[in-house]
């Protein structure tokens, strides 16, 4: 068959395959579109109709995405529903208002979590209409001057309303890929309330993904990650000891469980992990590692930093996972597994519990841990994982009082050389930052050039953070570079935010999940000390040679007047210190001409945008997104 392709398509094929692959798939879902509408005007006719509807909708749009959260609002649980149609640039949400519908309901779309200046649907059952509204920053609900949503149902129970994916509209939310922070709520014997923070509201926050590209999501059917090889067995590897939570903010907990089957002789692969946290502790568990151990270790369970943790717990270093908030479980694709034993040893592995306790609550008794699928019928490939982003260390600190802090974490192209000769597949990747962190990505280049984004997440929460599984899968290749970029918030703290492991503290970490293995476990960045030091020297005459790093982030008392710009501009011109690590933690051999440079001081990598950076002109095409700029 002749493929006839326009002057357009084949300017599309040379700039951008990737937005030609997108556009391919648009003019299949139109076309999908127009058979259903013909198919249903036939099964008008058939009496088995009901059936055979849902058959063909099951066929034709098994891969457009629909979402939906529910709220709680002591009277009732709301529903939203909502459908992307990509093609029209459309959403439609359902609403569905339970047993007892508000006299008023709020739909609140929100940047990064807060209530004001956040756009929002106000509904009044009273008269059954609808106002396009947002909050001010003084959390006043008004009327939108464009009124962007249309009513298309009102019944009793429920209705249905639509709107623009991107209105242009100052006062519109602009719906991006990656997280939505939603605003529910609902009031029963009031019809003119203006304050969301009033005390007759009830208020309910939600996070959900109004886009989602069509190839996000692994298909079903036989080939779907889901469906496990017939001998799996599931192993939870969980916190059991009587202690409770202890009643600080912070706490890290480590547990050590030997895998209860041969592993001395026999290789298994684990095909899907996922979290199992005691019910009614979700507030308090924040994330979790899973690391595999080189040595035989003693099983034990305590405080990762208590003296009598066994010394051989130092060789549980290889991260095989990574689960925080809001993550569902972790499937591996059908021709990739992780491999675990075959070393002529005991396979050990240890979970690692972050716990968040900022209310201080004492006596809380946790069963949380991790919960293993594992086979003996292994696949084609072995999978691994890696770190990128930020090394976690108060180098890598952020002024208070700032809008939009960005730090970049690398990973060079002397690092990625390390990579198997045919590449790698990244076929997941999840961000993670703690509480200032608004907007996370990270950005694949090749020869310097950007080539597209491996993730990215604009209106990105602490407290629903997912993993995304990538289809296609993104193809990395020795000597690329990837950039992981997280920009954070300070706006709300008077003193220096250190990078570090508290909650409190800031980390910038995207964790791939990819395959084949290769040993290549972890490559990060920060500024140099070097770089550091002789800028904290010079500028603002403190000891660079002597000093703690927070030592001398905490002598700078005033970070206004330009000194926070010309920082910024350090950070992003002076040299790096990378981590380029094994799973063993030894740092791979560096290779350079010039002997002046090192892991511990190199230059960052020179990097261009490429033809596939696409974005919304925040001039042309305004959205409440950008409204913190009038702070």
């Amino acid at each position: 068959m002749e493929l006839n392709l326009t002057r357009f398509d084949k300017l599309c094929l040379l700039n951008d395959a990737e937005a030609c692959l997108k556009k391919m798939f648009i003019r299949l879902f139109v076309i999908a579109d127009h058979l259903h509408r013909l198919l249903h005007s036939v099964l008008k006719k058939m009496k088995n109709k009901a059936f055979l509807s849902l058959l063909i909708s099951l066929c034709l749009f098994s891969n457009i995405y629909a979402g939906e959260i529910v709220a709680e609002l002591f009277h009732t649980n709301v529903t939203v529903k909502w459908q992307t149609d990509y093609e029209r640039q459309m959403v439609d949400f359902s609403i569905w208002f339970g047993v007892r519908t508000p006299d008023m309901f709020f739909l609140g779309f929100s940047d990064f979590g807060d209530m004001n200046n956040t756009d929002a649907l106000l509904y009044t059952h009273r008269n059954k209409e609808i106002r396009d509204s947002y909050t001010d920053r003084n959390y006043k609900i008004l009327p939108d001057l464009q009124q962007d949503f249309k009513i298309l149902k009102k019944r009793k129970d429920h209705i249905v309303i639509r709107r623009k994916i991107t209105t242009c509209d100052s006062r519109d939310y602009a719906f991006l890929a990656g997280t939505t922070q939603f605003y529910i709520a609902g009031t029963w014997g009031n019809h003119d309330l203006s304050d969301i923070r009033d005390s007759r509201w009830y208020v309910d926050k939600k996070f959900g993904k109004v886009i989602e590209g069509p190839t996000d999501s692994p298909s079903k059917g036989k080939d779907h990650p889901e469906v496990l090889e017939s001998d799996v067995q599931v192993v939870l590897v969980n916190r059991n000891i009587p202690d409770p939570v202890p009643n600080v903010e912070t706490t890290y907990q480590c547990i050590i469980r030997k895998m209860p089957f041969d592993t001395i002789r026999n290789t298994f692969h684990v095909v899907r992990m996922e979290a199992y946290i005691t019910p009614g502790n979700e507030h308090l568990v924040h994330h979790m590692e899973v690391f595999v151990c080189r040595d035989e270790v003693t099983e034990w369970s305590g405080n990762c930093n208590d003296e009598n943790k066994p010394a051989k717990a130092k060789s549980c270093s290889h991260v095989i996972a990574a689960w925080a908030m809001g993550e569902g479980p972790i499937h591996y694709p059908k021709e990739a597994g992780l491999p675990i034993g075959g070393k002529g040893k005991n396979e050990y592995v240890m979970v690692e519990i972050h716990y968040n306790n900022p209310e201080l609550i004492a006596g809380v008794l946790d069963t949380s841990g991790f919960q293993f699928f594992v086979t003996g019928q292994l696949r084609k490939y072995d999978a691994g994982i890696m770190e990128l982003g930020l090394i976690y260390s108060d180098v890598n600190s952020i002024p208070p009082n700032q809008k939009a802090w960005a730090m970049n974490g690398y990973c060079p192209s002397q690092c990625t050389e390390n990579l198997p000769e045919e590449g790698i597949n990244i076929f997941a990747s999840q961000l993670h930052a703690h509480l200032t962190g608004r907007k996370l990505w990270t950005t694949q280049y090749r020869a310097g050039v950007s080539i597209g984004d491996v993730n990215r997440d604009e209106h990105y929460s602490p407290h629903w953070q997912h993993l995304q599984q990538l289809r296609p899968m993104v193809r990395v290749l020795p000597g690329d570079a990837l950039v992981t970029t997280c920009v954070y918030d300070t706006r709300k703290r008077s003193n220096f935010t250190f990078g570090g492991y508290g909650i409190v503290d800031e980390m910038c970490v995207n964790y791939i999940y990819y395959y084949p293995a290769s040993d290549l476990e972890v490559c990060k960045s920060a500024i140099s000390n070097s770089t550091l030091r002789s800028y904290f020297s010079q500028r603002h005459g403190l000891d660079g040679k002597t000093m703690a790093i927070s030592d001398m982030y905490n002598s700078v008392k005033h970070w206004g007047n330009g000194v926070d710009e010309e920082f910024y501009n350090v950070l992003n011109v002076g040299n790096v210190n990378m981590n380029c690590l094994k799973s063993n933690g030894e740092a791979f051999k560096f290779k350079s001409k010039d002997p002046k440079q090192s892991w511990e001081n190199m230059a960052r990598p020179r990097l261009f945008s490429g033809a596939t950076v696409q974005t919304r002109d925040r001039f042309q095409c305004p959205a409440i997104n950008d409204m913190i700029n009038f702070d």
